[in-house]
């Protein structure tokens, strides 16, 4: 009996650790953690990325295009070529809306650590994030259709 109590507790404990482990994470975009190493997918459109400038340095992936269509799976596709389901990411648009789905989206297939940049580039401008004009060499990589 007691060996039946320990097995299913500790199913318990490890079914609550793995969902603990699958929920997306909220925080604004600090520049603490800018400089944290954490990888920044921005997936705001090209057009949003010439009007407000970029984050020095994220991955720029396009996900809804300007209709606001989306093929949610060429965009999984391109991102895994990049980042690995377990590392640190954060997801950055203009306000956190569309953050908020495509990170919720990235925890159901598999992504373990993610996190939704609350505010998005117009709370980061608030706090002081420094943002640079969009080229080719501000953006790691560039996938907008």
């Amino acid at each position: 009996m007691k060996i039946l109590i320990l097995t299913v507790s500790l199913l318990i404990l490890s079914s609550l650790a793995a969902l603990a482990a699958s929920q997306v994470r909220y925080a604004p975009l600090t520049p603490e953690l800018v400089s944290s190493g954490v990888k920044i997918i921005d997936i705001r459109t090209e057009k949003e990325w010439r009007e407000t400038g970029v984050v020095k340095g994220t991955l720029g992936l396009t996900f809804f295009r300007e209709d606001k269509s989306y093929d949610a799976d060429a965009f999984l596709a391109k991102l895994k070529r990049h980042v690995t389901t377990n590392e640190r990411i954060a997801i950055l648009c203009r306000t956190g809306n569309r953050s908020d789905k495509v990170s919720r989206y990235l925890v159901q297939h598999g992504f373990t650590s993610v996190t939704n940049l609350d505010g998005g580039v117009t709370r980061a401008k608030e706090a002081g994030i420094r943002l640079v004009p969009y080229t080719q060499d501000n953006v790691l990589f560039t996938a907008v259709r």
